[in-house]
């Protein structure tokens, strides 16, 4: 791998860290009617901030709830209530880990098509010469364009 592209990487793994030790779910109904109440500020008081109508609240409610509402109409209901939003796509492991993983999928599909070759002309090697060859494959595919991994 490059050392910008590892830089990179480290960076944006970096960075995820404090979310990858979340685990919160939304509350049924959404954030935005929970903090709400926990404010005790009513439909039409969260309206009135936003010079919208009552009915437009409850519009955008539902939106959350159900998974529908832009990011940008969130972050306009969060100020309205002196919060901020915070949005992020946390990767389930490491992206290295992740890149790792492509890699090894790439690298057992060539193989296979090489090995296959070489057994139908009586030219293949052991168990232990696939992994190493694999191994090698895995390697050169991360050193490598990272952008080939994903074709």
């Amino acid at each position: 791998m490059k050392d910008k592209d590892h830089l990179r990487l480290e960076q944006v793994d970096q960075a995820l860290e404090p979310f990858r030790r979340l685990d919160v779910q939304a509350p049924h109904r959404g954030w935005v009617r929970s903090i709400q109440d926990a404010l005790g500020m009513s439909n039409r008081q969260l309206a009135n901030r936003l010079e919208l109508k009552q009915q437009t609240i409850e519009d955008m409610q539902d939106g959350e709830a159900s998974g529908t509402i832009k990011l940008q109409t969130l972050r306009k209901l969060a100020g309205a209530m002196e919060c901020h939003l915070v949005y992020a796509v946390v990767p389930n492991k490491p992206l290295a880990e992740i890149r790792k993983d492509q890699a090894l999928k790439v690298a057992r599909r060539q193989f296979k098509r090489v090995a296959h070759s070489m057994n139908l002309e009586a030219q293949g090697i052991g168990e232990a010469e696939q992994k190493m060859e694999l191994e090698r494959l895995v390697q050169k595919l991360l050193t490598g364009n990272p952008r080939k991994l994903w074709d």
